[in-house]
Parts: structure tokens; sequence; C-alpha cells
């Protein structure tokens, strides 16, 4: 029995043995692998450490070109070309505009706001209206006056007059003049209700015209009983 026991015990030991040759085998493989892998690691660590970061953002800027450049010019001269330049010449003035503003100035009526102008409306009305009808008419123009916040409104009207040619058939028509000062967007109001004067007036009207008037010359006053009536028919026939 003891000499069957000494074979098995010899056999353990061979392979204990070899065991601990194979973990030393692979234990030494094993390190030489992690050394040949740090070799390769250690050039990039070095690049990145901390101290080559410091030494990359403490290290000097080169100049540019254009700072040399600008460094060797004097400081005098550099001065006189970043400052501006102060001229003592006057203004240059367009003497013509100064004169059209001094003009428009003197032709602005006095007493009226900046802007308004005297203006003449010459309204045509048909003949086949009584004078009550004729009111109403003149009622609707006068309202586009006040929308157009017209001033020193005057009418003047010269009745029934016969017409230098035929108008929608009517050979004579009501002459009403209203002279008034207005902004100068007045005259175009006044066109478009005429275009457009709405149901209560339609064909009511045959002309309207408005024209602006000589500031030199003093607004229409009402006709006077001596005054030669072909004349004034004269003077305001179509």
């Amino acid at each position: 029995g003891a000499a069957q026991r000494s074979p098995r015990r010899a056999h353990s030991h061979m392979r204990s043995a070899h065991s601990f040759a194979l973990s030393v085998a692979c234990n030494a493989l094993l390190v030489a692998l992690l050394f040949v892998a740090y070799q390769r690691i250690q050039p990039k660590l070095q690049l990145s450490t901390p101290t080559t970061t410091r030494m990359t953002r403490m290290a000097p800027r080169t100049a540019p070109m254009n700072s040399l450049v600008s460094s060797r010019i004097p400081c005098n001269q550099m001065r006189r070309s970043d400052s501006p330049r102060v001229t003592l010449e006057p203004p240059v003035v367009d003497s013509d505009r100064v004169i059209e503003a001094e003009a428009e100035r003197e032709r602005q009526p006095q007493g009226l706001p900046a802007g308004y102008k005297y203006y003449e409306t010459m309204l045509v009305v048909q003949p086949k209206l009584n004078e009550m009808e004729k009111d109403i008419q003149l009622g609707f123009f006068e309202k586009i006056l006040g929308k157009g916040k017209a001033k020193n409104v005057m009418k003047l009207d010269r009745g029934k007059h016969p017409l230098a040619y035929p108008m929608r058939k009517f050979h004579e028509a009501y002459y009403v003049l209203y002279s008034f000062a207005g902004p100068a967007h007045l005259p175009r109001m006044i066109q478009d209700w005429f275009n457009n004067p709405g149901i209560d007036s339609e064909g009511q009207f045959l002309r309207v015209a408005t024209m602006k008037q000589d500031p030199n010359v003093p607004p229409p006053s009402p006709q006077s009983e001596n005054e030669d009536s072909s004349k004034t028919d004269s003077l305001w026939d179509l």
C-alpha cells in the first residue's frame, strides 16, 4: 500500500509544480504586455500633462505684421492720421433753396396755419332744383369743407345762367362759387367727392372745378348791386 501511495504523491507534486510554473509564466507574460503598452502610451501622456499646457499658455505670441509695421511709424504721424480733420471753412448753403424757402414764407397767407392756401371751387348745379333742394346739395359740399378743416369759407351764389355748351342735355345751370383757405390735400378730397358723390347727390352737380388762388389777389367779395351783370356772367362762364 505504501508503494502505491508514493507514485500518487509524486504525481500530485509534479502537477502542482507544473501549475505553479504555468502561473509564473502567465504573470511574466502579463507584466511584459503591460510594460509594452505603457511604453506606447507614455509619449501621449507627456503631451497632455498640465506642465506642457501651462508652457503653451505662457508662451509669447508672435506679433502680427501690421503691428510691427505700425510700430515703426512715428507717434506724431499716427496721431495726425487718427485725429479727425477740423476745417474752418463755413458750411455750404444752397442759396436756391434759401431763396425758395423765403419766397414760400412770403406767399404764406397771414393768420392761417402752415401749409394753408386760398382756393376757389366753382359748382355747376343742374337747373331743375328749387332753392331749398339746391341749398341741401350745397350742404353736402360744405360737409366736405368741414372734414378738410377749411377756414374763411365764403359762398357766392351767382344764380342761374346759360351754359356755354350743353351739359347732360341742360342749357343752363346754377353757378355757385366757394372761396376758402385749406390744406394742400383738400382739393383732392373735393375731386374724390365729385367722382363719388353718393346717392343723394348723384347727378345733381354738372361740374366741380377747384383752382388755387393767387396770394396777391384778395378773395372775391359778394356781388354789389351796381356791378355789371354781363361782366360777371362772362367771368363765371365755363
